[in-house]
């Protein structure tokens, strides 16, 4: 993916505000309440940044991938600077998570790959060529990435869970509602001819990244927030190139 400076827009930093305003308006929504622990799920769900693999569908929907791969570029730098500060912070003490535990684990899954990606697109052409040569898959691997998660969470509801039926039903609820938030803000907040990228830009999230650090800083139970999104998120997806498909061709 390519990227130049005039992709960059005003619109851009009014979605990464969005990203941040989000999760930060449930999560006190929830506190205020008395239910901190569907804050922080809500949090930690919310705070997704835009997913990798959304040029792939803004591709497949005959969209400009150019729109969405800064929302990439923007979010997921925000959010693995910013969740360090963050992480304590949701937690509100109930937790001994601390800035450092938290900086270097996001630097080795986010920061690191990505530093090491722009050291092989400029010195090793010939590995870079090699790896573009795996495009064509990308779609086939999103979905077996998806298969594989909603599995393992199926499997972890069914025989792990020590919860009340309640909180799943919470959880579900809260995400369903949120995803249905991002990709109806996101295409408010773009401009107009780039309504569906500014939906996915939103809408779309890097749920794996968000199921990391649930499972690593927050609980077992933190982790059907991001799987229940995954599961709204695919469904919407899935509708939206049915659709595509038909009018492709009507």
């Amino acid at each position: 993916m390519e990227v130049k400076k005039s992709d960059l827009i005003k619109n851009h930093y009014y979605l990464l505000f969005a990203k941040f305003f989000l999760p930060t308006l449930f999560y006190f929504g929830f506190s205020f309440s008395g239910n901190l622990q569907l804050a922080q799920i809500a949090f930690i769900t919310a705070i997704a940044p835009t997913a990798i693999a959304s040029p792939v569908i803004v591709n497949l929907l005959n969209g400009k991938i150019e729109f969405t791969v800064i929302s990439i570029l923007l979010t997921n730098f925000a959010v693995a600077f910013l969740l360090p500060f963050l992480i304590p912070t949701i937690l509100n003490n109930s937790s001994t998570v601390s800035f450092s535990d938290v900086l270097l684990p996001v630097a080795e899954v986010f920061l690191v790959p990505f530093f090491l990606s722009l050291i092989i697109k400029k010195y090793f052409s010939k590995l870079k060529n090699k790896l573009v040569g795996f495009n064509s898959y990308l779609f086939y691997i999103l979905v077996l990435n998806i298969n594989l998660g909603t599995s393992k969470a199926s499997y972890y509801i069914r025989e792990e869970m020590s919860f009340g039926d309640l909180i799943i039903y919470q959880i579900a609820i809260v995400s369903l509602i949120l995803c249905i938030l991002s990709f109806t803000i996101g295409k408010w907040i773009a401009p107009k001819n780039l309504k569906m990228e500014g939906a996915q830009s939103l809408g779309q999230k890097n749920n794996g990244f968000t199921l990391w650090i649930a499972l690593t800083f927050i609980s077992p139970l933190a982790v059907l927030g991001p799987v229940f999104y995954i599961l709204s998120q695919n469904i919407y997806i899935s509708w939206q190139l049915h659709r595509n498909q038909k009018t492709v061709q009507n």
